[in-house]
């Protein structure tokens, strides 16, 4: 399984007014996690997307539980991976932690899109690249 770390340094505005990072911000880090996972696997979105005919990966779920809380100045690493895999959906698991001490575990349930063919400015499911599939470890 292919497996992306990503650094994320708590920032005094990821925080709330008790100093914790507000929760929608792991949200953020999460999508954010995702896309250099793809870059950690050699693809780059925007290429992807043109060679593929590709409207993106839109998400169609995401979901979080917290064990712990992290503050301004935090170190984090950020672990994501493919924990799944569907004909023409995938769902990307999230681990955070700080010195190895896991936060966070977080998911996102993400499908593969295309223009619509009746409506270019919609979008409709499509089966996702081999190439995709490959790079992330698809067994």
């Amino acid at each position: 399984m292919f497996t992306s770390r990503r650094r994320i340094r708590v920032e005094w505005g990821d925080c709330d007014p008790a100093g914790i990072v507000f929760y929608p911000n792991y949200f953020r880090w999460f999508d954010a996690a995702t896309a250099v996972m793809f870059e950690n696997a050699g693809l780059a979105l925007p290429q992807l997307y043109r060679e593929h005919g590709l409207k993106g990966f839109p998400l169609l779920e995401a979901k979080a539980t917290f064990s712990g809380s992290s503050a301004f100045g935090d170190e984090l690493d950020c672990d994501s991976a493919v924990a799944e895999w569907g004909a023409k959906t995938f769902t990307v698991a999230h681990r955070l932690l700080r010195g190895g001490t896991l936060l966070v575990e977080g998911s996102e349930l993400r499908i593969c899109a295309v223009p619509h063919p009746d409506d270019p400015q919609r979008i409709k499911a499509a089966p996702i690249p081999a190439l995709v599939k490959e790079r992330l470890g698809a067994g």
